[in-house]
């Protein structure tokens, strides 16, 4: 007979959007750190990167992504 609107933990969608544009802008703002980071790990040996748990691929996507 009658509706029941059940409430739910998600935000509202202008809340939600904010947190997604509050969360985009906090990776633009550190991207410059996580590029040089990249670099310092691709100028490394795949050796050196491989005793770290890293693939090489990994890194030049990351730096692709970002740059």
């Amino acid at each position: 007979m009658f509706d029941v609107i059940q409430q739910t933990d998600q935000p509202a969608p202008a809340a939600s959007a904010l947190l997604l544009f509050d969360r985009a802008m906090r990776i633009r703002a550190i991207s410059p750190d996580i590029v040089c980071a990249a670099q310092q790990l691709n100028a490394m040996t795949d050796h050196q990167l491989s005793e770290l748990g890293i693939n090489r691929s990994d890194v030049e996507d990351t730096i692709e992504r970002y740059i």
